[in-house]
């Protein structure tokens, strides 16, 4: 199969994976609460539909009501659930309109991008180092197997994932940030008091911003190398003792050798495929970082409007985050396919 009609199939799947997710995550929130309290979704007004109750109850208070006849113009609140709201949701979801807050009665779009510059500045840095970081010292254990470096890497990287990176936040915190300000007066990490500000006007400002972020930065880079650390190491492992490998041991090539021209070119397609997993992330972050450290950022914010039953706002946030996912495994599926052309030819019968 050629790879741009490759590329057209996975587009094609990815986009009804989509669909179906955002069809799915609606029948889940507004269709099936607002049926198990006995309403026909139907029939247009529902007054059970979570979203309509919400956007109501908001209109008793006197600020709302001048925007609540909005809120149901972009809603479809005088619609049908199904299939009108339906329409409406999956329209709204491609144009990323996701209307606005009930809490704060901003666009909703404009509050995730007002967070954007600090989940970013944060998690590309805690996604990516940790995988560049396992993976470095999953090299390093594969060509010392059986030794001590082996066992100390294996042994970390278990003991790494296996503390939740609040742990390491909260320790960091204490010992290199409390303990020295309280005892001797000296500031070696910040504690989480005050957040830095997007208007940065010098290099003062940048530099409190890296200040700021070290202690995360060195908590996540703690918490996240070990998993992948031992998925490196774990993989390149298994590639180890394949037959392939030992024909080319056979042939003179040294152990760096075999890694390097054998091992790595096959293992490329999971590695692809759950860094694709992860890319994500960036946007998701932490809800329980970024509160330890009084973080604002788009994790935070979504935990709020869970809080605060603020639905547009969840709604934006399994939207965006569904969207990256699945866009990520869409590049991932096609670079997988540059690299190594025999996946093409079971597309037919598709498996991962």
């Amino acid at each position: 199969m050629s790879l741009s009609r490759y590329i057209v199939i996975r587009g094609i799947m990815t986009l009804v994976t989509f669909i179906s997710a955002l069809v799915v995550f609606f029948l889940l929130t507004r269709v099936l609460p607002a049926v198990a309290l006995g309403a026909n979704p139907f029939l247009p007004t529902q007054s059970l539909d979570p979203l309509f109750r919400a956007v109501v109850r908001s209109s008793d208070d006197p600020g709302y009501a001048s925007w609540v006849s909005m809120l149901s113009a972009t809603y479809g609140l005088s619609r049908p659930l199904l299939p009108d709201q339906l329409v409406i949701f999956i329209k709204n979801s491609f144009t990323l309109d996701f209307g606005y807050s009930l809490t704060s009665m901003r666009s909703v779009s404009s509050e995730i991008l007002l967070r954007l510059p600090y989940t970013l500045a944060l998690y590309i840095f805690a996604v990516v180092i940790p995988i560049f970081v396992g993976y470095y010292l999953a090299i390093a254990a594969a060509k010392a197997r059986g030794k001590v470096l082996d066992f100390l890497v294996t042994i970390s990287s278990l003991a790494s994932f296996s503390v939740p990176v609040w742990v390491f936040v909260l320790i960091i915190y204490y010992f290199l940030a409390y303990i020295p300000k309280v005892s001797w007066g000296v500031y070696i990490l910040p504690l989480p008091v005050k957040a830095p500000t997007t208007s940065i006007t010098g290099v003062h400002d940048i530099r409190y911003w890296i200040w700021y972020l070290s202690p995360l930065y060195i908590a996540s880079i703690l918490s996240f190398y070990g998993v992948w650390a031992y998925f490196f190491r774990t993989i390149i492992a298994s590639e180890l003792g394949e037959e392939y490998t030992v024909t080319a041991r056979a042939k003179g090539l040294s152990e760096w050798g075999v890694l390097r021209s054998e091992v790595m070119p096959n293992i490329r397609p999971p590695i692809m495929t759950k860094i694709a997993y992860s890319v994500p992330t960036i946007f998701g972050g932490s809800i329980a970082l970024e509160i330890v450290s009084s973080w604002p950022g788009i994790a935070y914010y979504a935990y709020q409007a869970i809080q605060n039953n603020d639905i547009p706002v969840m709604n934006a946030f399994f939207v965006i985050s569904t969207m990256l996912v699945s866009l990520s495994l869409y590049i991932s599926d096609i670079l997988i396919a540059i690299l190594d052309p025999r996946v093409r030819q079971g597309i037919t019968g598709y498996t991962r």
